[in-house]
């Protein structure tokens, strides 16, 4: 940023209006970017989470059983998979916590004891 506003001074100095007209919108480009990752980070830091990590837990929908291994602010999944999965049919859409879930499967063969 420090270089681009040092290239637009020279630029201006010059003259060179047009190159001055680029570098003034790439950097007012990167600004708003800037600004919108740092209204994300604050979103992103005020998540309040209802699991946390190795926690074991089952999913009220689907009825499995796991362990919560990962955790992401809100839905980062394509857009075609959430598309497929429904996710903005949920009652907070994609703007919720989602949770990386390691599935524990359920055997329902019982081991009996003195065979094997």
């Amino acid at each position: 940023m420090i270089r681009l506003r040092a290239n637009l001074q020279k630029a201006v100095e010059a003259e060179n209006y047009a190159l001055a007209a680029e570098l003034r919108d790439e950097i007012n480009k990167l600004e708003a970017e800037s600004l919108a990752a740092s209204a994300n980070a604050l979103v992103y830091e005020n998540i309040q989470y209802a699991f946390h990590l190795g926690q074991k837990g089952r999913h009220k929908v689907f009825v499995y059983s796991g362990v919560i291994c990962g955790m992401d602010p809100v839905c980062c999944i394509s857009s075609s998979l959430r598309e497929s999965a429904c996710i903005d049919k949920l009652t907070r859409g994609s703007n919720q916590p989602f949770y990386q879930v390691y599935h524990i499967l359920m055997h329902s063969l019982r081991q009996d004891e003195g065979h094997g």
